[in-house]
């Protein structure tokens, strides 16, 4: 497949709240690539900003599913791929870009072979910095211990310390991951049919391990394509609610380690993982409490 060519087999949807400013450019870059705006599906979470009106004037054969309130990330996602069709689903944030030949590179990786059932491309900032989130170790709770430590900063070449972010292994490096980011992800439709989609338990955050955690169950496989490049300028709309964003990343991480390292002989260190996420909850909220600009992530 030509590189300047997409699939017409993908469909795309874009989860927007109050992210005009932003999803005009995200969805240029999918036009970009060969997609034809009936491809792509953008779900307006109840924004106030004039999003829905934004789109609808610019791009008029797009879909615009608009929802009557703001039902978190997951549940929006979800319908905006119901009905979409496809055989495979591009899931985009509003501040992603595609970089040219990134969605055929993805989709390329994901034909290859049969039992790679999700794609996540190298995501990386505006300057070039990889977004680490695109290739992670799901964060049992050594590795999230390391983590809430920040002994995975201090020693990220450490094969064991930097499992969650694979910081010991080179970013241009193919791999299968437990699992990418939600700000862009490639799925087999039939597969996100399997596992019933974005658990919709979260509201924000987690969905994505959440999803990646499910495909691994069916013996499937997640696979890091580093050729294939999206610019996530990130935290733009988190930032505008900072305070809910970390109170709703903090519930997320209890909702994942809950639902499968809870359970069996590990089960005491419940009440440690609890007071670890709710102290880390306290720091960052005091640490925004005097930054001038208030963020999600340390």
């Amino acid at each position: 497949m030509p590189e300047s060519a997409a699939p017409d087999d993908v469909r795309v949807v874009i989860c927007t709240y109050d992210s005009a400013a932003e999803v005009a450019d995200a969805i240029r870059s999918c036009l970009a690539q060969g997609l034809a705006p009936e491809q792509l599906t953008v779900v307006d979470n109840h924004s106030r900003d004039g999003t829905g009106a934004e789109i609808s004037g610019q791009f008029p054969g797009v879909t615009l599913k608009v929802m009557s309130r703001n039902l978190g990330f997951a549940a929006a996602v979800n319908r905006g791929a119901a009905g979409a069709g496809g055989e495979l689903l591009l899931l985009l944030n509003p501040d992603a870009r595609l970089a040219p030949g990134a969605l055929a590179r993805m989709s390329r990786a994901i034909r290859e072979d049969p039992t790679r059932a999700v794609v996540s491309p190298r995501v990386q900032r505006p300057d070039g910095r990889l977004d680490a989130a695109c290739r992670r170790t799901f964060p049992n709770p050594e590795i999230a211990l390391y983590r809430l430590l920040g002994l995975s900063r201090l020693l990220p070449r450490s094969a064991r310390i930097g499992a969650y972010n694979l910081t010991h292994l080179p970013a241009d490096q193919p791999m299968v991951v437990d699992s990418g980011t939600g700000a862009c992800l490639l799925v087999r439709r039939e597969v996100w049919e399997k596992v019933g989609g974005l658990d919709e338990g979260y509201f924000m955050y987690g969905e994505d391990l959440e999803l990646c955690w499910r495909v691994k169950q069916l013996g499937l496989k997640v696979w890091y394509e580093p050729s294939a490049v999206v610019v996530h300028l990130k935290g733009q709309s988190s930032e505008k609610a900072a305070l809910r964003m970390l109170v709703h990343f903090h519930r997320s991480m209890w909702r994942f380690y809950s639902l499968h390292y809870r359970q069996g002989p590990d089960a005491w260190l419940a009440p440690l993982v609890a007071a670890g996420i709710a102290g880390r909850l306290v720091v960052l909220l005091l640490l925004n409490a005097l930054r001038r600009r208030p963020r999600v992530s340390p």
